[in-house]
């Protein structure tokens, strides 16, 4: 099957055969045969009852067959936008003259932290952000520009928790691969599994106990990444809260301190190297590495040695939480893009890839927010064009459509970010794609 357009197709079990999608050919009955093929393929990679919300019935056994230019349209703008961030990141407090704290002021206590992260990184007990990037997911959706046909834009970067979506993305497309193999076709999978897993694996060191510390987040893909991880290491990750926590000094670590958990179980699951127990009979068991659930506000809640210590430890690095995650992140890399260019971090394809591929989005105070106020207050259907975001949210929540609000509400809501004090402007002025395609969507194949 020939196709240069993102084409959703319909794979036979006879002979391979592939059709598109479409109204006219949708075989209801054969649809259903072919979810519930789907579905049992899932449950032999990852038993029901940890399928969150039993979203492995949400399956799509119908991919979308992509051409090699889309997997480079997304490979360039990968590369770019990694490329970029990283050295927005690395330079957050050295390079004063791009005053990133004052274009996305943070709290005052995660700017505190970031700054101890900086020391830490100059006296080599943390390294550079280019080694422990940790793990994001950015969400985009595909358009029709004036520009390019088939635009691959990115929307947002969600990079609170480690594991979110990729379990998903890993199992789907390992039984979509599957179909394709069964069907003898002559397409080919676009995405290899493994290579999904064995980066969330590559996370942690599988010599050392792995702790996932969570809190009021129920967690999605968390409970798939702990029976996977038990599956290829023979050893269960230890789910622990913020309540478990322990913080003993110790002149022996380069810290000063030995970040601890307390064990209610005798479960004996992980070697005793870890554990040590009181005078008092009180079981602890020391943690190297840590991946954290917890949303913003939970972390500032932890006392402040506490955080540091975690920071040291957890393998979403914080300031992929506190910087990458933030909504913001896009608004700046955009405005960088003549900067990276002229200092040679991007190449001028990578510089186009961004322009063309990176949402647009207005920081709160900014100059360009000041005249989007401006061109609204000439033009209210504006609004229609653009959404309000949370700068920390994650799941679409508290999105404000600018046409789910009246003019003067748009308007009083622009005012309010034209002069932010530091994180009380909680959005950020994003222009509305009409895409059709996300991150979210069906699996994917490509053409041999």
């Amino acid at each position: 099957m020939q196709t240069e357009q993102l084409t959703q197709i319909h794979i036979g079990d006879d002979l391979g055969e592939v059709q598109s999608i479409s109204q006219q050919n949708s075989d209801v009955a054969s649809f259903s045969s072919e979810e519930a093929r789907f579905q049992e393929r899932l449950l032999k990679l990852c038993p029901a009852n940890l399928w969150h919300k039993a979203s492995y019935t949400a399956g799509c056994p119908r991919p979308v067959l992509v051409g090699r230019q889309h997997q480079q349209q997304l490979k360039d703008l990968h590369e770019a936008l990694t490329a970029a961030i990283t050295d927005v990141v690395q330079r957050w407090w050295s390079d004063r003259d791009a005053r990133f704290p004052e274009r996305m002021p943070l709290e005052a206590e995660e700017e505190e932290l970031l700054q101890w992260i900086e020391g830490q990184v100059i006296i080599g007990n943390l390294p550079q952000f280019s080694q422990c990037q940790g793990s994001w997911r950015p969400d985009f959706l595909v358009e029709d520009s004036s520009q390019r046909e088939e635009n691959c834009c990115v929307t947002e970067i969600n990079a609170r928790f480690s594991f979110n979506g990729f379990m998903h993305e890993a199992y789907g497309q390992a039984a979509t691969n599957e179909s394709l193999e069964s069907a003898a076709t002559v397409l080919i999978p676009a995405t290899d599994p493994n290579t999904i897993l064995e980066g969330l694996f590559s996370l942690f060191d599988p010599e050392y106990p792995l702790h996932l510390l969570k809190g009021t987040e129920r967690g999605i893909d968390i409970h798939m990444f702990i029976d996977a991880v038990e599956h290829r290491f023979g050893v269960k990750p230890r789910l622990i809260t913020p309540a478990d926590l322990r913080l003993f000094p110790d002149a022996r670590s380069k810290s000063g301190f030995r970040l601890c958990c307390a064990i209610q179980d005798r479960d004996g699951q992980v070697p005793n190297t870890w554990r040590f127990v009181t005078p008092h009979g009180d079981i602890y068991e020391d943690i190297h590495q840590v991946g954290l659930e917890l949303h913003q506000r939970e972390l500032l809640v932890l006392e402040p040695e506490m955080l540091r210590q975690i920071s040291l430890r957890c393998f979403n690095d914080m300031r992929t939480i506190l910087l990458v995650h933030d909504k913001r992140m896009l608004g700046i890399v955009k405005q960088e893009i003549p900067q990276l260019l002229a200092r040679g971090v991007v190449t001028a394809v990578q510089a186009e890839a961004l322009r063309l591929g990176v949402v647009e989005t207005l920081l709160p105070g900014s100059k360009e927010l000041k005249d989007l106020l401006q061109v609204s207050l000439a033009s209210p259907d504006l609004r229609h064009s653009y959404i309000l975001k949370p700068i920390r949210s994650g799941k679409g929540n508290g999105i404000i459509f600018g046409d789910d609000v009246t003019a003067p509400e748009w308007t009083s809501l622009l005012q309010a970010l034209t002069s932010p004090s530091g994180v009380s402007a909680e959005l950020v002025a994003r222009f509305k794609r009409n895409g059709s395609i996300s991150s979210g969507g069906p699996c994917v194949v490509s053409i041999r």
